[in-house]
């Protein structure tokens, strides 16, 4: 058995199980998406945040050891794992241009992502998951940020199309309208890790911490800038963020890590679920 084939049946019996159902529970699709996207977080020796990086969406250098370097942005991350479903990711390729701004890109964007899910059709090889309740391992979850939405906007649109990223677990509740999730995405922003979560969450679930420990953190970086220490971010790994809900259960806010803004202006989500192509 290869070390990458290992690691793939590794991440579907350990660890992703103490905050998700086992990967026996997961559609066939889905539990290959995430056994990938998994293998090669856990292979990480280095990694970068590299804006629309090739049309393979990620650069993976091998550094030997079975180690390996990811050079990758969040959709070009998704994209390179998704492509290990062929038709998942050419249902997506086909919806691609009907999103303004779109055709022709390499890969799909976050937005592209946001409204195929938000307008998934009949037979499609995905299932919209409704409520942020309803999330598990192996889905993906995507926003749009304003002005890419699809819809009318009157301010200036932003400078980014929005996130896209790998769950890693079922909803962890913070409190009766948010809950945290841990992803794993290509993001040049600190997410919460399980140290900085809020002290009655790992009271509550310190299974987190083994599950957070399956993955090497080496996007995570101390650097000093201007005498003093900060940390920086930049590439593929592992972290928790934390979603807010509208009434309906539906996501309606972000926060990327501890002290941010919760985002939720103009903004639009949406999470699909890869399943058997003809279900």
């Amino acid at each position: 058995m290869t070390r990458f084939a290992a690691l793939a049946a590794l991440c579907l019996t350990v660890g992703l199980t103490a905050a998700g159902p086992a990967r026996a529970d997961l559609p066939a699709p889905a539990a290959t998406f995430i056994g990938n996207a998994t293998a090669l977080a856990q292979a990480l020796a280095d990694t970068r945040y590299v804006h629309e990086t090739s049309v393979q969406g990620a650069v993976i250098r091998p550094l030997g050891g079975g180690r390996l370097d990811i050079d990758a942005d969040c959709s070009g991350w998704v994209s390179h794992n998704l492509e290990r479903l062929p038709l998942h990711y050419e249902a997506l390729r086909q919806y691609q241009p009907q999103v303004a701004g779109e055709a022709g890109r390499p890969y799909p964007r976050a937005t592209v992502y946001r409204q195929y899910f938000a307008s998934l059709p009949a037979g499609a090889p995905f299932q919209a998951v409704k409520t942020l309740a309803a999330a598990q391992p192996g889905d993906i979850l995507s926003w749009c940020l304003p002005g890419h939405c699809g819809v009318p906007y009157s301010g200036k649109p932003a400078d980014d199309t929005g996130h896209v990223m790998v769950v890693l677990s079922k909803p962890i509740p913070n409190d009766a309208r948010s809950a945290f999730l841990m992803v794993l995405d290509a993001s040049s922003v600190t997410h919460y890790s399980f140290a900085t979560l809020p002290e009655a969450v790992k009271a509550k679930h310190p299974e987190l911490n083994t599950l957070y420990a399956n993955y090497p953190t080496v996007r995570d970086r101390t650097e000093i800038v201007d005498g003093k220490t900060k940390t920086v971010t930049s590439g593929v790994g592992p972290g928790f963020i934390l979603f807010g809900t509208n009434p309906d259960g539906s996501v309606g806010s972000f926060q990327f890590g501890p002290g941010d803004r919760t985002n939720s202006e103009g903004i639009g989500f949406a999470i699909g679920r890869p399943v058997p192509m003809g279900r």
